[in-house]
């Protein structure tokens, strides 16, 4: 019984369906980087709490952002995988939301000298353009999907 739950959850958490050929690539894509955001919130918020406090104001307004953006990430991308039609436009409006705020975080962190390693930079720019990716990708199959009806 317990298997039985715990396959079926992970088949609605990662449906098979992700991997045919006419799986949209911009929901797919989207998804799995919004399944690894929310991973990664988890870690950034683990990591804070390593630290002794008290914290700067910067830092406990990033670990509440992440905190509260853990939950619609991971149901984001749980709805587009199971190509929830309700998903996409919140998915567009949560990475325009994330996409500034993630660009403040990035500015502080290098602002205070934490990019001067290659990795960290390379991980923090890279996270900011996959947020700008996504973004632009789901507006572009946003705008296909408008498109579809008018030729039929």
């Amino acid at each position: 019984m317990k298997t039985q739950f715990f396959s079926t959850f992970s088949h609605k958490l990662f449906p098979l369906r992700r991997f045919e050929q006419d799986f949209p690539i911009a929901v797919w894509f989207t998804g799995l980087w919004l399944y690894l955001k929310s991973f990664l919130y988890f870690c950034f918020i683990y990591m804070i709490g390593l630290d002794p406090p008290p914290y700067p104001i910067e830092i406990q307004i990033e670990a509440g952002y992440f905190a509260v953006a853990l939950v619609p990430s991971f149901v984001l991308a749980w709805a587009l995988w199971n190509e929830k039609k309700w998903g996409l436009k919140p998915a567009i409006v949560f990475l325009f939301v994330d996409t500034p705020f993630l660009l403040m975080h990035v500015l502080r962190l290098g602002q205070e000298g934490f990019l001067d390693s290659g990795l960290t930079k390379t991980l923090e720019l890279g996270g900011l353009i996959l947020n700008v990716v996504c973004l632009a990708w789901l507006l572009g199959h946003k705008s296909v999907l408008k498109e579809r009806p008018r030729q039929s």
